[in-house]
C-alpha cells in the first residue's frame, strides 16, 4: 500500500528534501502573508556567485542515481555559504530576523539565473516556512539569525544523509536493473546495503524532526509538493498521484502510528519514517526481485517474497507495539479499507465483509476478531519462514498443482514416477500447514462470507452466485464434517486442520491424476486402464483412511441417510429418488452389496460402511479393471471391426487362465468370462452397441462386445454374490432361486419406481425377469434357477433392448403424441398407431436382427405383422380394452420380446430355415418343460393330464398358439396329439411364437381367449 504512493515519481521526495533544505536560505524573519508584494531587490545589494542556479541539474542528477559525490557536496557548499553569506550581509526591517520575503528576493537576485527571471511564490514560501520549522524550529512566520545558525548545523545533517543515500538512489528511483541472475547474490547484498542506507536516512531525519519537537501536517506536503513542481518547471505526475493516495497514507498513518491522522507529532516521527522508509524498501524489494520473475528465478522470488512479508510483519508489529493502546483495532481496518474505497473506485468494503474477514484472520492469526496485537504480527512472522520451507518443497511440482503440467515431456514411468512426487509433497505440505493454523472456524461463516462479498460486488450472472451455492452446499459440508470428525457443530477446530488439508491435498491430487491421465483418453488401452487401476486404489484408502479416523471405524446407515438427504437437496440423485427410496439402496448396499457373501449368510448385518465394505467393494472393482486390462491386451492391435471367433475367444481366454503370476483377481474375471463365452449363442454387438442375434451371420467379438460382456459378468457376479443365500450356488456359479429374486426385487422395487423405470403396480417384475433368464437367454436350461451365465446372458439382452427401445420411443412419440411434451408410463397410445410407427421404426434400428427384418417384409405381404406385433405389445405388458389403447409404459419391452423370439431361433432352429419344426420343437421342449409343470399342476394333480402328456401340449401349443382349453379343443387333442408323436407336424413360425406369448400374457392378465380358429375341421368325424 506504501509502494503504491510512489510508483512513479518516488525521486521527487528527494527532491523535495534537497529542494526544501537548500531553501532555508529563504526563510527570514518578519510577518510575510501570501499574495504580499515582495520588496523591490534594490533594498539589497549582493553580489553571489549565482551557485544555486546550477543546483537544479544537481538535484535532478542526485535524483537518477548519476550525481557525482563531490557535486552533492558542492551543492550543500553552496546552500551553507547562500546562508552565511545572507546572515553577514542582509539585515531585515526587523534586527535579527528575516521575513521569507526578503530571503527570496536575496536569492532571486544574487544566486538565481536572472535570464531565466525565477521567483519563489508567496505559496511556496509559507510551504517552506513550514520546512524551516521542523529543521531548524522556531516561528513559521520567520527566521532568526540563531536559527540559520541551527539550519547551517542542519545541512550537514542532510549533507550526510545524501552523501549515504547518493549511490543507492538508482535503486531508490526505480532507475536500478538487476544483474543476470548468476550475479543475483552480488545484487541482493547491493540491494540490502541500498535498505541499510534508506532506514538511516530515515532515523537521522526523524531524529532532528523530533529534536526541534514540532508537528507536520501530511495534507500540507501535497501542498509543498504543487508549489515546487510550479517552482521547478515541471507538471509532475508525482502531484496527483500523491494527491490520490495521501487519504489512504493517514488511514495507515493513525492505524499503525497512531495519534491524529493528518498530523505527525514530535513523538511519532521515528514512528513515521519507520514505517515510510520500511514500506518503501519492501516496495522496491518487490519491484526487483518478484516482480522480474524471468530475471531473478522462482527460488530467489520466494526467498525475497518471504523476507518481504517478514518485513511488513515486523514493521506491523514494531509500530502496533509503539502505539499507546498497542493494537489496531478493526474500526481503524473499516476506517483504513474504507479510504482505499474511495481512492480506488473498483476497491469496495463494509463492516460485514471487514467482521468476516476478521474471523479469517483469527483463523490464520489467532488472538481476537476485533483487533489486531503485537502477537498477532509476531505469530505471523514467525510463520513465514516455514511457509517458505513448505512452499519451496512443492514448488518443483507447481506446474503439476496448476494443472499447466505437459505429460508428453516425459515417458509414461517418469511422469507416473513424477506425479506420485508431488502428491506426497502435497499432502505433507497439507498437513504441516493445518497445524501452522490457529484458531477454529464455523463452516456457517462462509455463507455469512460469500453474501458480504456479494452485497456490494454482486455477481454478474444470478445463477453463478457464491451465496447461493454457499447457501446449497455448506448444509452438506456440515454434515459430511459432523460425520467424519465428529461434533454437533459445523466448527472446524484448530485440531482438525491438518487432518482435513491433508485429506484435502489427497482428494485434490486424486482429481489431478484423472485430469492428466485419464481425462479425454479411450479407456479401451491397457496403459489407460493401469491408470484407471491405480486411481480407483488410491481414491478407496483414501475412503479407507477417513473410516480409520472415526472413533467406531464405521460410516452407518443413519449417516449416509442423512448424505443422501443432502444429495437428494442438491439435485445430484436421478430425478424422482426420495429419501425412502435412496434409504433403501443404501441398506442393499451396506446389508447385502458390501457384505462378504459368507458372513452375509452367517447373518452378519454392519448397517454401516467398514473396512470390509471397503475392500469387498476393492475386490469387485479390481476382477473388472483386471479383465478389462486382459480384453486391452488381447484387442490392442485389432481394427475397428476386427475380433475373435467365439472358439478363438475361449482358447484365448483358456490360455491366460495358464499365464503365471495371474492375479486373484483376474483368474475370477476369466474364469466367469470363460462360462459366459462358452455359449450355444454369441452375445456380440454391432457398432451401436445392440445385439447380433442370428444363426446365418458369422459372430465375432470384438472389442466393443468385450467391453459390454464384461460389464454385464460383473453386474450379474455381484447380484447373486448379494442375494445368494447358498455359498454352493454363489462359488459354483448356479445362481440365485425365484424367492432371492423375488427378495431382491421387493427390496428395490421402490427404486425403480421413482426412478420411473417400473409401474408401482407391477409386482411381478422380479418374477417375469427369473423366468426370461430361465426361458430365453442363450444359457437357458428351464430350471428352478437362474444361473451366473443365465443372468449375464439376460443383463446383456436387456441393456440392448433398452437401447433399441430409445431409438423406437423417440419416433412413437413423433408419430403418436405429437402434443405430448414428455410422456408418463401411463400416457395413452392408439395401438393401431404404435403398431404403424413400430413397423416403420423397426426396419431403421433392428439391423443387428437381420433374420427378424426379413421376416417383417414376408409378414406385411401375408398380413401377419399387425397380429405379431399386437402379440408382442401383450407380451410387452399390454392389456387388450375397449379404447384399443396401450399404455406408453408397457410398450418399452417391445423390443426385449423381439429379441426373446430371435434368440429361440438362433438357439433351436438348426435348419436355419425360419421355422421351429418338430424334433427342433422337442429339443427346446426341456427348457420350457419347468414351466409347463407349473401352469399344468392343478390338471396334473387332478389326472386329467399326466406329466407325459406335456411334450405333446408343447407341440400342440406350437401348431395352434395356445393348450387346449376349450371341449373341441381337447378332443382334438386327445385323438390327433396324445401320445401320437408320429402324426406331430410342427413349423412354427415367429407368428406362431408371439401368438403362444401373447396367450401366456392374457392368461396372466385373465384376458378371456378365444376358442382355436377352424377346430371344428380338426374334430375326429364319427
Amino acid at each position: 500500500m506504501f509502494s503504491n504512493l510512489r510508483l512513479r515519481q518516488q525521486n521527487w521526495i528527494a527532491a523535495a528534501i534537497l529542494t526544501g533544505a537548500a531553501a532555508l536560505a529563504l526563510l527570514a524573519g518578519c510577518e510575510s502573508r501570501v499574495g504580499e508584494t515582495p520588496p523591490p531587490s534594490e533594498a539589497y545589494e549582493f553580489s553571489g556567485t549565482q551557485c544555486l542556479s546550477s543546483s537544479t541539474p544537481v538535484v535532478k542528477q542526485f535524483i537518477q542515481g548519476t550525481a557525482q559525490v563531490a557535486d552533492v557536496h558542492a551543492l550543500w557548499n553552496c546552500v551553507g555559504s547562500a546562508v552565511v553569506q545572507f546572515k553577514k550581509y542582509v539585515r531585515g526591517k526587523t534586527t535579527d530576523v528575516y521575513t521569507s520575503q526578503e530571503i527570496a528576493t536575496f536569492l532571486e537576485d544574487n544566486f538565481f539565473d536572472k535570464t531565466k527571471k525565477t521567483k519563489i511564490s508567496p505559496e511556496l514560501q509559507v510551504e517552506l516556512m513550514k520546512i524551516k520549522q521542523l529543521i531548524v524550529g522556531g516561528n513559521k512566520d520567520f527566521i532568526t539569525r540563531q536559527e540559520l545558525d541551527k539550519a547551517v548545523e542542519a545541512f550537514e545533517v542532510f549533507r550526510e544523509v545524501t552523501v549515504g543515500l547518493s549511490p543507492y538512489m538508482k535503486v531508490l528511483a526505480l532507475n536500478w536493473t538487476p544483474s543476470h541472475v548468476s550475479n543475483i547474490q552480488t545484487d541482493m547484498l547491493y540491494f540490502e546495503e541500498a535498505n541499510g542506507s534508506v532506514q538511516k536516512a530515515a532515523r537521522t531525519l526523524a531524529a532532528l524532526f523530533e529534536k526541534n519537537g514540532q508537528t507536520y501536517a501530511l495534507s500540507d506536503f501535497v501542498k509543498l509538493m504543487e508549489e515546487l513542481s510550479v517552482f521547478i518547471g515541471e507538471d509532475w505526475e508525482f502531484k496527483s498521484t500523491l494527491q490520490k493516495y495521501m487519504p489512504v497514507v493517514k488511514k495507515v498513518k493513525k492505524a499503525l502510528a497512531g495519534g491524529n491522522e493528518n498530523v505527525i507529532e514530535a513523538s511519532e516521527w521515528r514512528r513515521f519514517a519507520l514505517l515510510g522508509s520500511r514500506g518503501y524498501v519492501q516496495y522496491l524489494r518487490y519491484y526487483y526481485f518478484i516482480k522480474s520473475t524471468e530475471d531473478t528465478g522462482a527460488g530467489y522470488r520466494l526467498a525475497y517474497l518471504s523476507r518481504t512479508v517478514e518485513d511488513i510483519l515486523s514493521v506491523f508489529q514494531d509500530l502496533t507495539a509503539q502505539k499507546p493502546e498497542q493494537i489496531v483495532t478493526r474500526a481503524e481496518v473499516t476506517d483504513l479499507l474504507t479510504t482505499l474505497a474511495k481512492v480506488w473506485p473498483d476497491f469496495k468494503v463494509s463492516d460485514d465483509l471487514v467482521v468476516e474477514g476478521m474471523k479469517i484472520k483469527q483463523l490464520l492469526f489467532g488472538g481476537s476478531k476485533d483487533s489486531f496485537t503485537t502477537n498477532d504480527f509476531n505469530t505471523a512472522r514467525l510463520k513465514v519462514s516455514r511457509l517458505k520451507v513448505l512452499i519451496e518443497r512443492f514448488m518443483p511440482y507447481w506446474p503439476i498443482y496448476g494443472k499447466e503440467w505437459d505429460t508428453s515431456l516425459y515417458t509414461s514411468e517418469e511422469a507416473q514416477k513424477f506425479f506420485m512426487e508431488s502428491q506426497f509433497i502435497l499432502e505433507a505440505t497439507g498437513r504441516e500447514l493445518g497445524v501452522l493454523v490457529e484458531g477454529s472456524y464455523d463452516l456457517k461463516d462462509l455463507v455469512k462470507l460469500a453474501k458480504a462479498f456479494e452485497d456490494i460486488y454482486p455477481p454478474k450472472d444470478p445463477q453463478s452466485s457464491l451465496t447461493k451455492a454457499a447457501e446449497k452446499y455448506v448444509p452438506t459440508l456440515i454434515d459430511m464434517k459432523k460425520i467424519i470428525l465428529g461434533g454437533e457443530t459445523g466448527s472446524l477446530e484448530k485440531g482438525n486442520w491438518s487432518f482435513l488439508l491433508g485429506f484435502g491435498a489427497r482428494i485434490y491430487t486424486d482429481l489431478l491424476y484423472y485430469e492428466y491421465f485419464l481425462k479425454d483418453v479411450k479407456w479401451d488401452k491397457p496403459e489407460p486402464l493401469g491408470n484407471l487401476s491405480v486411481l480407483v486404489n488410491q481414491s478407496l484408502n483414501i475412503f479407507k483412511d477417513l473410516i480409520q479416523v472415526k472413533e467406531n471405524n464405521k460410516i452407518t446407515r443413519a449417516e449416509l441417510s442423512i448424505i443422501a438427504k443432502d444429495l437428494i437437496q442438491l439435485d445430484l440423485l436421478p430425478k424422482g429418488v426420495d429419501q425412502v427410496a435412496a434409504d433403501q439402496v443404501i441398506k442393499i448396499m451396506v446389508n447385502n452389496v458390501l457384505v462378504r457373501p459368507d458372513h452375509r449368510i452367517d447373518g452378519m448385518i454392519p448397517n454401516a460402511i467398514n473396512f470390509e465394505s471397503i475392500e469387498v467393494l476393492r475386490k469387485e472393482l479390481q476382477v473388472w479393471l483386471d479383465t478389462e486390462y486382459f480384453i486391452a491386451k488381447i484387442s490392442e492391435n485389432w481394427k475397428p471391426n476386427e475380433g475373435l471367433s467365439p472358439e478363438d475367444l475361449l482358447a484365448t481366454i483358456q490360455k491366460g487362465q495358464k499365464t503365471k503370476g495371474i492375479s486373484e483377481a483376474l483368474a475370477d474375471g476369466l474364469k466367469e468370462f470363460a462360462l459366459v463365452v462358452d455359449s450355444p449363442v454369441p452375445l456380440t454387438l454391432d457398432s451401436e452397441g445392440r445385439l447380433v442375434i442370428s444363426n446365418k451371420v458369422k459372430l465375432v467379438y470384438n472389442q466393443q462386445s468385450l467391453q459390454q460382456l464384461n460389464v454385464n459378468r460383473a453386474l450379474s457376479r455381484i447380484a447373486i454374490r448379494s442375494f445368494a443365500n447358498d455359498l454352493d450356488r454363489i462359488y459354483s456359479y448356479k445362481g440365485v432361486n425365484l424367492a432371492e429374486v423375488q427378495g431382491a426385487f421387493k427390496d428395490l422395487k421402490i427404486v425403480f419406481v421413482q426412478m420411473g423405470l417400473l409401474d408401482k403396480k407391477n409386482d411381478t417384475f422380479g418374477d417375469s425377469r427369473f423366468r426370461d433368464a430361465n426361458l430365453f437367454t442363450p444359457h437357458a436350461d428351464g430350471n428352478s434357477l437362474a444361473s451366473f451365465q443365465e443372468m449375464t446372458d439376460l443383463v446383456g439382452m436387456i441393456w440392448s433392448g433398452l437401447k433399441i427401445n430409445t431409438y423406437l420411443k423417440k419416433e412413437l412419440r413423433d408419430d403418436c403424441l405429437t402434443n405430448q411434451e414428455d410422456p408418463q408410463d401411463g400416457t395413452l397410445v392408439k395401438v393401431e398407431c404404435a403398431r404403424k410407427s413400430y413397423k416403420k421404426a423397426m426396419a431403421d434400428y433392428m439391423l443387428a436382427t437381420p433374420e427378424y427384418l426379413r421376416f417383417m417384409k414376408a409378414a406385411e405381404k401375408n398380413d401377419e405383422l399387425d397380429g405379431y406385433l399386437t402379440n408382442i405389445f401383450k407380451t410387452a405388458g399390454y392389456v387388450p380394452n375397449s379404447k384399443k389403447t396401450v399404455r406408453w409404459g408397457d410398450l418399452s419391452l417391445a423390443p426385449q420380446a423381439v429379441q426373446y423370439i430371435e434368440m429361440l431361433f438362433a438357439r433351436y432352429d438348426k435348419n436355419k430355415d425360419g421355422y421351429i419344426t418338430t424334433g427342433e420343437a422337442l429339443k427346446a421342449y426341456t427348457m420350457f418343460k419347468g414351466l409347463l409343470l407349473e401352469f399344468a399342476a392343478d390338471q396334473i394333480k387332478s389326472g386329467s393330464i399326466t406329466e407325459d402328456d406335456l411334450p405333446a401340449i408343447f407341440c400342440f401349443m406350437l401348431y395352434y398358439g395356445k393348450p387346449p382349453e376349450t371341449m373341441k379343443e381337447k378332443l382334438v387333442f386327445f385323438f390327433k396329439w396324445k401320445g401320437k408323436p408320429e402324426k406331430w407336424d410342427i413349423m412354427a413360425g415367429r407368428a406362431a411364437l408371439a401368438q403362444v406369448l401373447g396367450y401366456v400374457a392374457d392368461k396372466t392378465n385373465k384376458v378371456p381367449t378365444a376358442e382355436i380358429p377352424n377346430i371344428d375341421k380338426e374334430m375326429p368325424q364319427p
